[in-house]
């Protein structure tokens, strides 16, 4: 594990792009030390931080090997279990899980499935008590689809997400998270110092980060360990 410091956060990760010759679109920032003033020269430390490479080149490989499935369906390179996986089968067994444990929690709901594409099961929860199932913060759906994602790796099915939703929350949140995103951009840049967002799950993050991407005058990463890691927004 290689650690790179500097006199802050900017610092140290500029330094550890410079070596790695990376962007930080492909890395993963882990804060280890923040930076500390310390008092008439005593108790001053360094940011500290490790950078991961994202294993963009396996995503990448995986989009050209399902592409090279779809045109050439005999391709050598397909692999017992993808040509195995029945995504319709799958999808119904998903249902049928989530089903039940939707009606041990006490609701009353019906479920719309819909495959959007061979990597994508979307399934709308419609019930009359959306607010619970949503729960504080997303929680109780987000708990949900976390299930239902471990339910489907089970099966096999591990290049494919779930995405469950109730009453529009999916699209509402996400209006909400870039609006959360410019804001706490402009709270970094105008106070000067890094700002913590609370605890989300990883996809939300991923939003966070992509609606910043282009700004120039923030950066954004991630730090802590699951289920509290946060996502921070700091001035360049």
């Amino acid at each position: 594990m290689t650690i790179y410091s500097g006199k802050t956060i900017q610092d140290a990760v500029e330094q550890g792009l410079t070596a790695l010759s990376l962007t930080q679109d492909q890395v993963e920032v882990t804060v280890i030390q923040q930076p500390k003033k310390g008092f008439l020269g005593f108790g001053r430390k360094p940011a500290q931080i490790e950078i991961t490479k994202k294993n963009l080149a396996k995503a990448n490989n995986s989009n050209v090997h399902l592409k090279s499935e779809t045109n050439h369906k005999d391709h050598e390179s397909t692999t017992s279990d993808e040509k195995t996986i029945d995504l319709e089968d799958v999808s119904q067994q998903l249902a049928n899980y989530l089903s039940d444990v939707i009606k041990a929690m006490g609701f009353s709901f019906k479920l719309k499935l819909d495959i959007k594409n061979k990597h994508t099961i979307y399934i709308d929860i419609d019930t009359d008590q959306e607010s619970r199932l949503i729960g504080r913060h997303g929680r109780t759906i987000n708990a949900l689809q976390n299930l239902s994602q471990i339910f489907i790796n089970r099966l096999g099915a591990n290049n494919v997400d779930v995405e469950l939703d109730t009453a529009n929350y999916r699209s509402r949140r996400s209006d909400a998270l870039k609006q959360l995103a410019e804001k706490t951009a402009r709270n970094a840049i105008a106070n000067g110092k890094p700002v913590y967002l609370n605890p989300m799950p990883s996809f939300e993050r991923k939003q966070i980060h992509n609606v910043l991407s282009d700004n120039e005058y923030v950066i954004t990463y991630s730090t802590g360990k699951e289920p509290h890691r946060v996502i921070v927004v700091a001035p360049k």
